[in-house]
């Protein structure tokens, strides 16, 4: 074996995500390939195992110097060294086939070492990750054996952990993202700024709303443009009950990012929550103005802005009318419901007429008698006796409704129908 010497894996291991809802791996540049990076970044051992480069003076310098790991052997074995070179050629000249079947060999020899077997995995782990950065349910056991292996220097064990909890985050796996980016922090006795985002994404997803405020705060400081870091922070704010903070911070957000529509939305639902009721609306007049109420949920945010206000009866119904004309809200019971009301309390002349149209669509569709039994109340006030009495006998037959109180309406009906005859 004297005079062979082995190559070495040296890659990038840091994986970018972005951070919520539509979480995904960047893709990676590709002004190099796998193969040019290899090959670029290859060291040489000499036939006892060492480094070339080391003997050099230039050594790696340590990324993580305060860790409590130490670092692994990154010799391997020299009876294997051949299988190893043969693995690597193989990768870097994009024999993907002969480089899995090395790998695969490598990683079960009876006489390999953790090295061995922990650079193994990693070519294993880069046949995947080179057909799918994104083929996470392939590429997470990959990571955590590479990980159990415990074969590598830190600067790669650590930015292997990195990547693995980043993808368990993908995965929506929080726990074992939370628990994977909190060893690295308690190991490496840092902070980087993308494990303390998988931590305060976790422990948000998790429900650990107060635990997660201080670590995403932290986030905030490090990279303030992040907008995404900013609403999962304002959530946070305000599902713990920290109103104002939650407001104050949404409304920074909103005239960061000018006129985004859902930024407004979210800051007008906030301003709700945190009974700022005037505010709320405006951010609603705004969208309305601007015509950005384009989506189902922007149209309910402005019905329960206004829900929550006295004398917003016209708002509700040009809202509501609005968004069942153009499609956006959908013809239940409960919008023809919010509709007719508003209709009924806005003091049109017509109001009570179209509240009688509205809740007359809802009382059919509705899962009990409560709205034919509201809208026999209101036909019979109106002097509809015919149509109070049929609505009221639908209250009955739909159930849910005290069948007395639908009796009371049936029986003045019939009452005012015999006057007639």
């Amino acid at each position: 074996m004297k005079g062979m010497h082995p190559l070495v894996l040296a890659i990038g291991v840091g994986l970018c995500v972005s951070s919520f809802a539509s979480t995904s791996i960047a893709e990676e540049k590709k002004v190099d390939s796998y193969t040019a990076r290899l090959a670029k970044q290859a060291d040489s051992y000499d036939a006892e195992g060492e480094k070339l480069k080391d003997k050099e003076g230039k050594q790696e310098v340590p990324r993580y110097p305060l860790a409590t790991r130490v670092p692994a052997s990154t010799k391997g074995t020299p009876g294997l060294i051949k299988l190893r070179n043969q693995m690597i050629t193989a990768f870097q000249k994009g024999k993907d086939e002969d480089a899995q079947a090395a790998a695969d060999k490598l990683e079960t020899d009876s006489t390999a070492n953790a090295n061995d077997r922990a650079v193994a995995i990693q070519v294993k782990l880069l046949l995947v990750t080179k057909k799918d950065n994104n083929n996470h349910s392939a590429a997470i056991p990959l990571l955590e054996d590479i990980i159990k292996a415990d074969g590598l220097g830190n600067n790669d064990h650590y930015g292997l952990m990195q990547q693995l909890s980043q993808r368990y985050l993908i995965d929506q796996d929080y726990q074992n993202a939370l628990d994977t980016a909190n060893k690295f922090i308690n190991e490496t006795k840092t902070e980087p700024k993308e494990l303390l985002l998988v931590k305060g994404n976790a422990l948000f997803r998790l429900k650990k709303l107060q635990e997660s405020i201080p670590v995403l705060e932290k986030v905030l400081v490090l990279d303030s443009a992040n907008v995404a870091v900013a609403q999962m922070l304002a959530r946070a704010y305000a599902e713990s009950g920290q109103l104002d903070k939650a407001a104050a911070l949404t409304k920074t957000l909103a005239q960061t990012t000018g006129n985004d529509r859902a930024t407004k939305i979210n800051l007008a639902i906030t301003y709700r929550d945190a009974k700022q009721y005037a505010e709320a609306a405006d951010v609603i007049a705004e969208l309305r103005a601007s015509k950005q109420l384009v989506e189902e949920r922007d149209y309910l945010t402005a019905i329960n802005v206004y829900s929550s206000m006295k004398n917003k009866e016209e708002d509700m119904v040009a809202v509501v009318q609005e968004g069942l004309d153009k499609g956006i809200l959908k013809p239940t019971a409960s919008n023809y419901n919010v509709l007719a009301e508003a209709y009924y309390y806005s003091g049109r002349d017509d109001g009570i007429a179209k509240a009688i149209v509205y809740w007359s669509k809802a009382a059919p569709i509705s899962k009990d008698g409560a709205i034919y039994l509201n809208l026999a109340i209101v036909q019979c006030q109106e002097e509809k006796w015919a149509a109070c009495k049929e609505s009221a006998k639908n209250a009955i037959a739909k159930g849910g409704v005290n069948a007395n109180d639908a009796k009371t309406q049936i029986n003045m009906a019939d009452k005012e129908l015999g006057k007639s005859k």
